[in-house]
């Protein structure tokens, strides 16, 4: 008997609705007008509020930001395009308008019942794994710390394989419509690591499917997909050239793209092309830290204060620490609970975290399940792919395998923090887990053999149980800082109970005790949570086997069974996301990233001219942007900052050269007062200004004598110029006491100044080199920039009164929008085309 249209869909429509409203109530402070905060977030809305206010009054975007790293590129921050004809904004549609972040844990679960669906299951078990992707505690955590972009990204990740699948699957039409409207929406999300990663897994989809088109000789529609799907991700990625050409261009001058010149002091941290090994390889996850998939704490969870939320305590109050506090010094229950806070429960092999990767007891219980069911081609990529995404996730802690793919992969030297790679099994283990309920549930396998396979998986299950409990007895729980932590707390003891006399050996060795007492606390306190964490995770999958079981033996209904496993993993994921992402870490609109000015803010901006500021009160300044929210800032955090900018941060700025300051034109420097602990403006009387003209010229050989030459020059009356920059010097300058330059205007990528002397000058510019753009004209006839003090610009100017003007336009920019109004167009055509093939075939 046919089924209807509304028959058909009704499983959908349900799925549908589950997702919308657990997406919904799970971020359920959204529709009452309130917003996260986040590190991160507050972060960006410093870097960008100059490129905002400049839009407000000029109109659009400019291209080029004052206001943090003392200039750079400003569509790496905020961006917009002289053409916005893309197929993008259906990505609107797909979260039904839904705000961020429900939007996206929406989109999640859309995307991969969409995959789960391709791929043959039932829409329940589709149900089930689309909850354990887009809920797994990954996607709480960088939504709790402003993460957007990256879970943005992350939610196309499965519709873009669920079209690649097609493809393999004959269904041409739809399989590139798919690719082509997934990946374009993902490349809109502008997260390039993301991306990458999930072509890595596309990859190996590709390669598995090669290998079923050798062994059936079927080369025909192997070639057709891999045509259609090369041209949907040309297409996706021509739409977003706009962004995509000038970023390329960007990424060779900075760090990630390896730009500096300096001799490094160690060659086999260098990577070619590439950022440096021992700051890439970062936050490298833990070999054994990878049982945290299955058990969340085992390691801790987060370090505390990094999701920058006060709500976020994985020991919680009345803990063991804060019980030695109350003991030893006298506290109050309420305050030694706080103070217990700030001791990180987290002890794993990454120097923080905001917390911990997991994937779900039931799913990992499932993905076993699936190892054991099934069998079809797609087996391979899956595996491949999840365990390619652990091994890269272990970074620096597996350098045999790690260093190498850094040095030899195309284009993976350009990305840091290996732990993201664990979004390729958080992919790629509740897929399998689907699979494998589908094929235990609905496959062909006669009863007997079902059941030795099923029992088969509990005998895996219960060897990494057991595995998992012998850890829990064998572990120390010993943190890299507890050593260090427990001096610190004996010293401070040791001064409270001393009183400024000479502490006696009774003294010492109490204070000793204290320390050792507060990190013995701590470590039961771990042990505490890998234990309360792994009864957990042992209830919820005994619960699960328990369900399976009994539905083989009792020949109850399937879907009453995937009801109940959808149930108990949603309760699992979500109690786990609750510990990171709760209605607490939303506030209302105007405070969640509200930057309040300091007095020392307000007495700086009353100065209109041009200058820079150092701000020293939030700890390091170029790990910090607030200061770019209201000045034109030394600092700032960009996660790819000029290579030459860094090379001087390294060299000269943390190591407090004035003169490298003065010739950045940092006027002001806010440090806190020691009076009162409030941020205070000291102003420095050396700062050289916008621009200035030199008495002398130091010609060097290279650009380690260039750095070096910045140790001990004076930068008001002396420039330093690379020999290789010699040629656009056509002559040397001449002192004239009358001579003058000055600013008369600053519009971010449009900078004029007027000059006037009787002699030949050099002109120096408190401004960032950076060759791909800028352009430089001497009374409108384009003149050659010349790169000095290692990263500032400068002019020959020829005697007389000139007009000076700095442009800014990257001509890959210019590229990049016509590429991308051309590509959107043909994508929207094409979608269109397909879209009224498939109503005429289908009617």
């Amino acid at each position: 008997m046919n089924k209807t249209l509304w028959q058909r869909l009704t499983p959908h429509v349900i799925a549908i609705a589950i997702f919308f409203v657990i997406s919904c109530v799970y971020c359920l402070p959204v529709f009452k007008g309130e917003v996260l905060g986040g590190h991160d977030a507050v972060g960006w809305k410093a870097m960008s509020q100059q490129s905002f206010e400049f839009k407000e009054k000029h109109g659009h975007f400019p291209l080029w930001t004052n206001s943090m790293l003392s200039g750079m590129p400003a569509y790496q921050i905020a961006f917009d395009s002289k053409y916005n004809i893309t197929v993008a904004h259906l990505g609107s549609v797909f979260t039904l308008f839904l705000p961020i972040p429900a939007g996206f844990f929406f989109l999640s679960c859309i995307s991969f019942y969409l995959l789960c669906l391709v791929m043959g299951t039932r829409n329940w078990i589709g149900v089930l794994g689309s909850l354990g992707y887009a809920f797994a505690s990954y996607n709480a955590i960088i939504v709790a710390v402003g993460h957007i972009s990256k879970f943005g990204s992350m939610a196309y990740a499965p519709a873009i394989l669920a079209g690649l699948i097609l493809l393999s699957q004959r269904k041409y039409i739809i399989g590139f419509l798919i690719t082509l409207v997934a990946t374009t929406c993902m490349f809109y999300q502008n997260h390039v690591q993301v991306m990458y990663y999930t072509f890595l897994i596309a990859g190996f989809l590709g390669l598995a499917f090669l290998i079923k088109a050798i062994r059936e000789k079927e080369f025909k529609p192997f070639l057709i997909s891999v045509g259609l799907s090369v041209l949907a991700i040309a297409l996706s990625a021509a739409s977003y050239a706009k962004m995509l050409l000038p970023t390329s261009e960007y990424v060779k001058e900075t760090m990630r793209g390896g730009r500096s010149e300096l001799t490094p002091l160690d060659k086999s941290n260098k990577s070619q092309g590439g950022l440096d090994k021992d700051y890439a390889f970062t936050w490298s996850y833990g070999i054994s830290e990878t049982l945290t998939f299955i058990v969340p704490r085992i390691y801790g969870g987060s370090s505390p204060g990094v999701l920058d939320n006060q709500y976020v305590n994985e020991i919680g109050d009345n803990s063991k620490v804060a019980k030695v506090f109350a003991e030893k010094t006298g506290m109050p229950e309420d305050q030694a609970n706080e103070f217990a806070k700030q001791y990180s429960p987290y002890w794993g092999a990454q120097p923080s975290t905001s917390g911990t990767v997991y994937l779900g007891a039931i799913i990992c219980f499932l993905f076993i399940v699936g190892l054991v069911f099934y069998r079809q081609w797609h087996l391979g990529w899956i595996i491949a792919a999840t365990i390619l995404g652990i091994l890269l996730a272990w970074g620096s802690n597996f350098k045999a395998f790690n260093y190498f793919l850094f040095d030899h992969l195309p284009y993976y030297n350009k990305f840091r923090a290996p732990s993201i790679a664990l979004i390729i099994p958080q992919l790629t283990v509740p897929l399998l887990a689907a699979l494998g309920l589908n094929e235990l549930l609905n496959g062909s396998y006669d009863a007997t053999v079902r059941w030795k396979k099923f029992k088969q998986s509990l005998y895996i299950t219960g060897g990494l149980l057991a595995v998992l409990i012998a850890m829990y007895f064998s572990m120390d729980y010993k943190g890299p800082n507890d050593n260090a932590i427990a001096e610190n707390l004996s010293g401070g003891m040791l001064q409270q109970i001393a009183q400024g006399k000479q502490p006696t050996p009774e003294m010492q060795q109490e204070a000793t005790s204290f320390g050792r007492s507060v990190i013995n606390a701590l470590k039961d306190d771990r042990r505490s949570l890998y234990g309360g964490d792994l009864l957990r995770s042992a209830i919820f999958i005994l619960l699960a086997a328990g369900l399976l079981a009994y539905y083989q033996k009792k020949n109850i209904s399937s879907q009453i069974v995937v009801l109940g496993l959808v149930v108990l993993s949603a309760i699992d994921l979500l109690g786990v996301d609750l510990r990171y992402l709760t209605h607490k870490n939303y506030h209302p609109a105007d405070e969640a990233t509200e930057l309040v000015a300091t007095r020392a803010d307000l007495q700086i901006k009353q100065d209109t001219g041009y200058y820079r500021v150092l701000d020293q009160t939030g700890g390091n300044p170029f790990l910090d942007s607030r200061a770019s929210y209201f000045h034109n800032s030394v600092g700032g955090q960009h996660p790819a900052r000029l290579a030459l900018y860094d090379d001087l941060m390294q060299r000269q700025l943390t190591r407090g050269n004035m003169q490298a300051y003065n010739m950045l034109n940092t006027k002001y420097i806010i440090v806190s007062n020691p009076q009162d602990r409030q941020p205070m403006a000291q102003l420095n009387p050396d700062a050289l200004g916008p621009c200035w003209l030199v008495k002398t010229i130091k010609y060097v050989n290279n650009a380690d004598e260039e750095m070096s030459a910045l140790d001990t020059f004076n930068p008001k009356d002396t420039v330093v110029i690379d020999k290789r920059e010699k040629s656009k010097v056509p002559f040397a300058p001449q002192f004239d006491s009358t001579a003058s330059i000055r600013l008369i205007q600053n519009l971010n990528d449009d900078i004029t100044y007027e000059f006037n002397a009787a002699t030949n000058q050099f002109a120096v510019f408190s401004e960032i080199y950076y060759p791909a753009g800028w352009k430089a004209f001497i009374d409108g006839k384009e003149t050659p920039i010349v790169k000095v003090n290692y990263l500032l610009r400068g002019l020959p100017v020829p005697a007389g009164k000139h007009a000076i003007r700095f442009h800014f336009e990257p001509e890959k920019y210019v590229i990049g929008n016509q590429v991308s109004l051309i590509a959107g167009i043909i994508s929207i055509l094409c979608i269109v085309a397909g879209v009224l093939y498939l109503w005429k075939k289908n009617k």
